[in-house]
């Protein structure tokens, strides 16, 4: 029979900083309870280290590849229409679909809508919000001054809180025909990490306001010489946000507990604070910080630790199977190795990595030149010792990424060819 499902995404959430990975900090018990009764993906990866290019791989299972900058809302659109998405999955099946989701890279500009008979993103329905927003992807100060300013007062974006919209979901939910399909996506986690008072357990009001302004001093600098206490300000500030945003789990749980819904929870993506002299993920990284996320199934049956890698694309597999409308168990995935790319299109840096459960392999090429990395995470999950001159298994590693490179760089040239064609019978 297949079940109700709720997926849960969190953006900007790493896993070493939740419970069930280690850290020491009580920031996530609620993720940790599903980690310790139900599925775990103890090496979840993400497709990409930035929100539109992760969940457009995310939601259609299939890597999104591109070689120019990702905020130009076509190469999601297409991606997500070539491939259909988790959602239009679901909605084949007979379930109702519907989303809530307050990031602006994963709304209906980009497409992110396919599949869903709600969509709510509390943005896009307004005409004038969609001319500032794009004024803004043309890198123009004045209007990412003018869209940060209008989120901050109307409290959207990056600054609306679960708690603002949870009754929207809940009364969504309540008023289908089951089964349905609910996407929650969280913003909590992300910066700004503006934590209500009471969920407020390492910083306080001066922290938030404090931290987070000298945070946006941060993101687009590198090498910026920052004292060890205020890194760790920063920090504290991310983790009363992560454990406010954990609270999401619960409440839907008991809100909607009479539907008895099957519980996907993971991270879009991570957050770096300093490890590599950048901060937050808006300079594309493949490092653990910016890479490794959470990811733990509740169906009320099926429990293990997943201990091989999975990567975020392998998603709507999971969730089918939980949800029954697929057979297998959701316990019964991961592989040798997966994969991460990503493009930053204001450096033309492209960036590929291989994950396996011991060793990761990266390979940056730049400017026609070329930057190869490997770590044994076994005893270096902080990534600072290069192997890839001394072990044995880095020529193996390095020919996985090499061919990776070359099937994108062929899928990007079928599609450039494709797009000739079809241009020219057009003409």
């Amino acid at each position: 029979m297949s079940r109700n499902v709720v997926l849960i995404t969190y953006d900007s959430l790493r896993a070493d900083h939740c419970g069930h990975w280690g850290y020491e900090r009580p920031t996530s018990p609620n993720i940790d309870a599903i980690a310790e009764a139900g599925v775990v993906y103890e090496t979840a990866i993400a497709p990409a280290s930035r929100t539109n290019p992760s969940m457009a791989g995310t939601l259609t299972g299939e890597p999104m590849v591109v070689r120019d900058r990702v905020a130009n809302p076509e190469h999601a659109r297409t991606h997500l229409e070539r491939h259909g998405t988790l959602a239009e999955r679901f909605r084949e099946e007979g379930y109702a679909t519907g989303a809530f989701c307050p990031n602006a890279y994963a709304s209906r500009f980009y497409g992110f809508d396919r599949g869903f008979d709600r969509f709510e993103d509390f943005m896009f329905d307004n005409s004038r919000y969609q001319d500032l927003f794009e004024s803004h992807l043309g890198d123009s100060t004045v209007y990412t001054l003018l869209r940060n300013l209008r989120n901050f007062v109307f409290r959207q974006e990056a600054f609306k809180t679960w708690d603002s919209y949870i009754d929207e979901m809940v009364e969504w939910a309540r008023a289908q025909d089951e089964p349905f399909f609910l996407w929650a996506f969280s913003l909590d986690t992300h910066f700004p990490y503006l934590t209500p008072r009471k969920y407020r357990e390492w910083s306080n009001l001066f922290d938030q306001y404090y931290y987070n302004w000298r945070c946006n001093q941060l993101i687009d600098e590198f090498d910026v010489d920052v004292p060890d206490d205020e890194i760790q300000k920063i920090i504290d500030i991310y983790d009363d946000s992560i454990r406010f945003g954990d609270v999401l789990i619960a409440e839907l749980r008991e809100r909607l507990a009479e539907f008895d819904p099957v519980i996907v929870v993971h991270g879009d993506h991570g957050e770096a604070f300093d490890e590599r002299g950048i901060y937050g993920h808006f300079f594309p990284s493949l490092y653990e910080e910016n890479l490794h996320v959470p990811l733990v199934v509740d169906d009320g049956e099926t429990s293990g630790s997943v201990e091989q890698p999975v990567s975020l694309v392998d998603l709507p597999e999971i969730v089918t199977r939980a949800a029954g409308v697929k057979e297998g168990s959701p316990a019964d995935l991961g592989e040798p190795w997966v994969y991460a790319t990503d493009y930053d299109g204001r450096n033309d840096r492209n960036l590929t990595v291989v994950r396996s459960r011991r060793f990761k392999y990266l390979l940056e090429r730049a400017n026609g030149t070329e930057k190869r990395e490997l770590y044994d995470l076994a005893v270096d999950r902080g990534e600072t010792e290069n192997l890839v001159d001394s072990h044995e298994i880095s020529d193996d590693l390095g020919g996985l990424t090499d061919r990776r490179t070359s099937h994108e760089d062929e899928i990007l040239a079928i599609q450039s060819a494709a797009e000739s064609l079809r241009e020219g019978e057009e003409s």
